[in-house]
């Protein structure tokens, strides 16, 4: 019981860790975590309250600065799509499109932050 309680902590930890350099991206992390989850399982309640602040996230993230090990034009790119593809998300929950709708272009905005991570990732691992 109690390793299993470590080993949960721990890739908490690392999950978390990868943005710890970079709050702004972090905290638009945490937003979309909290609605995308919900919504894979049917429940789209918490992305149609809350897809103006996820929005908001992404254009803070934009506005920030990117950490030096992150920074370059592919991820500059990749977070002008983030803040363009939420917006559109944010549209069209505002607009009360149907849930397909609404799921699909939810799926784009996660497909672009996993994007983002992947490539900081591979900066991490380059710049080691």
């Amino acid at each position: 019981m109690l390793f299993a309680a470590v080993l949960f902590l721990s890739i908490g930890v690392l999950a978390q860790g990868k943005f710890d350099k970079w709050p702004e991206m972090k905290t638009y992390h945490g937003t979309l975590s909290q609605t995308f989850h919900p919504a894979e399982e049917g429940d789209l309640k918490p992305i149609r309250t809350r897809s103006h602040e996820l929005y908001a996230n992404a254009k803070l993230v934009a506005a920030s600065p990117i950490p030096g090990e992150y920074d370059n034009d592919d991820i500059r790119k990749l977070i002008k799509r983030m803040v363009k593809e939420a917006d559109k998300l944010n549209a069209l929950v505002v607009l009360q499109e149907q849930n397909t709708t609404i799921m699909k272009q939810f799926n784009i905005v996660h497909s672009t932050f996993h994007e983002i991570a992947g490539m900081c990732k591979k900066e991490e691992k380059q710049a080691k």
